[in-house]
């Protein structure tokens, strides 16, 4: 399938026709993990990406250079930052932000015009926004429970059951592992040499392997 056919069968149920035409007019990227949005080229650097398939990691930077974990922009998601930042004309709340790709990824880039333009002729669009609003709050919430109510080898464990594969394997450095759960690479690699040694994991380079029960 070519560009206009993959994002008319992504989201056929999305959108309405007037919509998805526009959207097959826009620039299509495929970016490999590892990749920054922000440094690809400045052509994209105002745009906004709604993601076709793959994965897109967003971390904030705050005063101390801590790079903090804020969601992740999935299969039909966008950025809803962005789009706040651009429905108000105000990209200063995003300067801090960092936008990597986690996996193999596809997206649409979206001008900050076409945004706010799409809010006032399109319902499907305005109802899209409000979903990705609706489950970035229930993502907040999650993150606020996490960082309050739960310990960091809680924080841990959780996370490596939300991103081992069929094969109960976790592929990530520690580093990546404690960025997820906004902790110091230190302390993670401390709790999973703990597992290990207890049995439950097995560790490898840029890999975890859960061989019992956590």
């Amino acid at each position: 399938m070519d560009h206009s056919q993959i994002i008319q069968h992504h989201f056929k149920n999305t959108f309405e026709k007037g919509l998805l035409d526009e959207l097959s007019q826009n620039p299509f990227f495929e970016l490999k993990k590892g990749d920054e949005l922000r440094h690809q080229a400045q052509s994209i650097v105002r745009y906004t990406p709604l993601v076709v398939s793959g994965s897109i990691r967003v971390t904030r930077i705050d005063e101390n250079g801590k790079e903090i974990l804020m969601y992740f922009i999935k299969e039909k998601e966008s950025c809803f930052l962005s789009i706040t930042a651009s429905l108000n004309n105000n990209f200063s709340t995003i300067d801090s932000l960092r936008a990597v790709i986690d996996e193999p990824t596809q997206f649409i880039a979206i001008t900050d015009e076409q945004i706010r333009k799409w809010n006032n002729i399109y319902k499907s669009w305005r109802d899209y926004i409000a979903n990705i609003y609706n489950k970035r709050f229930v993502d907040f919430f999650s993150i606020i429970d996490n960082v309050v109510f739960k310990s960091v080898d809680q924080k841990m464990l959780t996370a490596m059951e939300d991103f081992k594969d069929e094969n109960n394997e976790i592929h990530m450095t520690h580093q990546e592992l404690a960025l997820r759960i906004g902790s110091a690479r230190e302390v993670v690699s401390r709790l999973l040499k703990g597992l290990e040694k207890d049995g439950k994991i097995e560790l490898s380079r840029k890999k975890i392997k859960i061989v019992s029960a956590l």
